[in-house]
């Protein structure tokens, strides 16, 4: 029993890591020219008042180019995927996209454990580590953070409706 639970993690370790290369490949990620563009650009040194190594893009395609493993490691997490370094890559690296795509991999081989979701339906929204960020800056409207957009939507939504059923009238400004 206990040989046939390793296989089956085995298998998946298999499958996750076949993931990646397949993201990888799909993104572009193996032509870097390891140029340093990517680096320039990151706004991970504002957003997070450091410079890591490790945390970086090109750290990252090297680490999972040469060593996929350790997976579970957070430094993986810190990239805002904002589009700075795709934007800036002569080569074409979609990194942004391979980040996104990395992360929704992850969570569905069960690696959550930095990600943060939405308090009602649960959705992906961002890194924890992000979300941590995020929270000191937002000066009170904190809360705007735990839902996805869909469901703020939907919950706006519902008491645009009351209002418009109590006979009060709205414009929405568009």
């Amino acid at each position: 029993m206990e040989s046939a639970k390793k296989k089956s993690k085995e298998s998946v370790e298999q499958e996750l890591a076949s993931g990646i290369r397949i993201l990888m490949e799909k993104n572009r990620l193996n032509v870097c020219l390891d140029c340093g563009k990517c680096s320039a650009v990151c706004p991970m040194v504002r957003v997070y008042g450091e410079y890591v190594h490790n945390r970086g893009t090109r750290s990252i395609v090297e680490r999972l180019s040469f060593d996929p493993k350790g997976l579970a490691d957070e430094t993986l997490w810190y990239c805002l995927a904002c589009r700075e370094c795709t934007f800036f890559c002569p080569s074409g690296v979609d990194f942004q996209n391979f980040m996104m795509g990395f992360r929704d991999l992850m969570i569905s081989h069960g690696h959550k454990e930095y990600a943060h979701f939405c308090s009602q339906c649960g959705a992906y929204l961002m890194p924890k580590r992000q979300l941590e960020v995020l929270k000191t800056t937002m000066n009170g409207a904190a809360d705007l953070l735990y839902e996805c957009p869909n469901c703020k939507k939907n919950r706006y939504g519902a008491v645009l409706f009351k209002l418009s059923s109590k006979g009060r009238s709205f414009t929405l400004l568009t």
